[in-house]
């Protein structure tokens, strides 16, 4: 029973939408402390989404994605030359570039953790979406994961 104002029970409370057109918001421009490449990670992001989905709080989480999927690349970039040097090394200069190699695959990871995180915490992400979900339930119920087929690709008599 609705007890009036308040937020719906069905759900996110969504304000009207205006067409675009009616609207004089334009997309955020990217802050000048972004160097020309993550500006243009910043213009892809924002882009994709309405021109009011970034309010002004937001931008600061909105830099430190651009930064760290920038650092991501470059993390990318020096794996793949370590690894193709990685062949024609000598034994000290292999022992040296598989430790850098590690080094690089944490920091790599660790800037993914924060891309994710940082999106998350934008809405850029889909969390979960309950039709998969439920689909991903039905599938296990049915096909459970400790049965083992024959050779022949059909489940044992039970």
């Amino acid at each position: 029973m609705a007890t009036g104002g308040g937020i719906s029970r069905a759900g996110r409370n969504t304000r009207p939408t205006m067409p675009v057109a009616a609207t004089d918001v334009a997309h955020p421009a990217p802050p000048q402390e972004l160097t020309e490449e993550e500006a243009a990670i910043w213009q892809g992001i924002v882009t994709r989404m309405p021109p009011d989905y970034f309010a002004p709080p937001t931008w600061p989480m909105l830099v430190n994605l651009c930064r760290h999927i920038r650092l991501s690349h470059w993390f990318a970039r020096q794996l793949r030359e370590l690894e193709q040097q990685l062949p024609q090394a000598n034994n000290e200069q292999r022992t040296q570039s598989l430790r850098d190699i590690m080094a690089l695959s944490r920091a790599q990871s660790d800037a993914s953790r924060t891309i994710a995180m940082l999106a998350t915490r934008l809405r850029l992400t889909c969390l979960y979406d309950s039709s998969s979900i439920n689909k991903a339930r039905r599938a296990f119920l049915t096909e459970r994961p400790w049965d083992i087929p024959n050779d022949d690709g059909e489940l044992p008599p039970q």
